[in-house]
């Protein structure tokens, strides 16, 4: 109905760009058609102006003023000289009909006026509503469009994803914490050793798939996710396949918020770092076996001064003839043989450990390893300074304590080859990014050559080295490697200025081994979800 109004509108649109002498003659030929209606029809003629209303009116709605003003006037006239009758005439000098004629031409053309003026705004809110109705189907069609090219260009980027992560052979995972459920992507299946489907994927199953001896830090790591916004969604356990196998594998997740900053989600990927762990601990392996050689080179050093003043007091008391004298050759002797067995004894102390840790004084551990540098130390005259304070016992592996200090105090004797002053200060200490966390920092500082910015920022890479011939650049990220298995933190500063040169290194272990344990026990427990997951 509106489409047709619409139509008739626009055909009267059409006529009115007409010159307006053919509106006139138009005009002038309705009114004409009208009076010749009304002669013919005899019932109408006692009616004469009866159908000259609605033909001026219709004349001003399709021809515009101009066409009803002449279709009026034209009417009077026709309807003056064929209709009315002789002392009904309009004539000029009849007041009456003068008013007459006026009150005609007035209202119709008033009429036509009103209409036509009623019509077009109709016409134009009828327009304006198809208009926006239009609008409102372009509008839809253009968003109906742009979903369909967000949804085809997210099929696409999962499709890119799924295929970059199935190259990279990770799996995608979604932890929804509300509503306490886990979505595994395939590939995460397969790389637990298992097919797509065959494992419920919930908490119960993904520790139960976790090796015995990670499940509770793989626990610590949730916990912690969940009421420390600031604590890493990244871990690295192992797991154990249907077959038996243990596998290393990495997650690494990433906080989603809702709208009140609450945890929505947690969105991560689940890689497979065997092999990379496989190399790790081979040149964790080759390191040891390097560091082993310099402390047997370094003890055996040691052990070879004694044995020396052994055999010289021996060839003396083989000369002398005096018994006083020969006893107290074999007093000296049996000394340095005491120096021997003493070294021999705290050499083989931490190389009988077995690999579980316990608690042990980080002091002791350094005066061991001093005792086996005391011999490189005093050839490259370079004088040490020990200071413990407050010092308390830090549950750690003593042999790998033992190896980060023999790494640091054999980079401060390279450092020092014109001699100098090493300091090893140790005292209670915080960790630095978790104040919680308490430990013992132990410091070496040497007064060697120091090193530029560029070295300090690669110096825990491993086979990255400044010592060509000798160096096999995995001693400080075989440092760093076992701090961080202690949970600990190590750190470095450096100058090369002249008279103030030298390098400190900071080490802080916390007093247990398991620095997560601190955390778990300050957190608020605040998810039912992962309680029950764990318990």
């Amino acid at each position: 109905m509106d489409r047709q109004k619409l139509t008739t509108w626009a055909t009267g649109t059409a006529i009115e760009r007409l010159p307006w002498a053919a509106r006139a003659l138009l005009g002038c030929a309705a009114a004409a058609l009208a009076v010749a209606l009304t002669y013919t029809i005899p019932p109408l003629r006692a009616f004469p102006l009866l159908l000259a209303f609605p033909t001026v009116i219709l004349s001003a709605w399709f021809l515009g003023m101009g066409g009803g003003m002449f279709c009026a006037i034209s009417e009077a006239v026709l309807v003056d000289a064929f209709l009315t009758k002789a002392q009904e005439r309009f004539s000029v000098g009849n007041a009456r009909e003068e008013v007459r004629l006026a009150v005609f031409l007035t209202i119709s053309i008033l009429l036509g006026w009103i209409i036509r003026r009623l019509a077009r705004q109709r016409a134009d809110l009828v327009t304006r509503g198809l208009e926006q109705r239009l609008a409102l189907l372009t509008t839809e069609r253009q968003l109906a469009e742009e979903r369909a090219q967000a949804s085809e260009a997210l099929r696409d980027r999962d499709a890119k994803l799924q295929l970059a992560l199935e190259a990279n052979g990770m799996g995608l995972w979604v932890w929804d914490v509300p509503q306490g459920t886990l979505h595994w992507s395939d590939e995460v299946y397969r790389l637990l050793g298992r097919e797509p489907g065959t494992v419920e994927a919930d908490f119960d199953s993904w520790l139960a798939m976790i090796h015995p001896d990670d499940r509770v830090m793989v626990s610590d790591a949730g916990r912690a996710v969940l009421s420390d916004p600031n604590a890493p969604a990244h871990s690295q356990h192992r797991v154990v396949w249907p077959d038996g196998a243990v596998h290393w594998v990495e997650s690494l997740g990433k906080r989603q918020l809702d709208s009140d900053g609450g945890l929505l989600r947690v969105v991560g990927v689940l890689s497979d770092i065997t092999h990379r762990k496989r190399a790790e601990d081979a040149m964790l392996r080759a390191e040891k076996l390097a560091i082993a050689g310099r402390l047997a080179a370094s003890v055996a050093h040691e052990i070879n001064n004694p044995l020396e003043a052994v055999s010289n007091l021996l060839f003396l008391i083989s000369l002398t003839e005096s018994p006083a004298v020969a006893q107290e050759h074999a007093r000296e002797a049996m000394d340095q043989l005491m120096r021997v067995s003493m070294i021999t004894q705290q050499t083989l102390k931490f190389h009988r450990q077995t690999g579980a840790p316990r608690l042990a004084i980080l002091s002791e551990i350094l005066s061991s390893v001093l005792g086996m540098f005391r011999g490189k130390l005093r050839a490259a005259e370079i004088a040490v300074d020990l200071d413990a304070q407050r010092e308390a016992e830090v549950s750690c592996m003593p042999s790998e304590a033992q190896q980060i200090f023999a790494n640091l105090i054999s980079n401060s004797i390279d450092a020092m080859p014109a001699g100098g002053r090493l300091s090893i200060r140790l005292r209670p200490s915080r960790h630095w990014r978790d104040r919680r966390v308490e430990g013992m920092r132990i410091t070496f500082h040497d007064s060697g050559v120091g090193m530029d910015r560029a070295t300090m920022k690669r110096i825990f890479e491993p086979f990255f080295t400044t010592k060509a011939d000798t160096g096999t650049g995995l001693g400080m990220w075989v440092v760093a490697q076992l701090v961080d298995r202690h949970h600990g933190q190590v750190s470095v500063r450096s100058t090369q200025r002249d008279g103030r040169s030298g390098t400190a290194f900071s080490v802080f272990l916390p007093f247990e081994l398991n620095a997560a344990k601190i955390v778990e026990e300050t957190a608020p427990q605040s998810s039912d979800t992962l309680a029950r997951a764990i318990d």
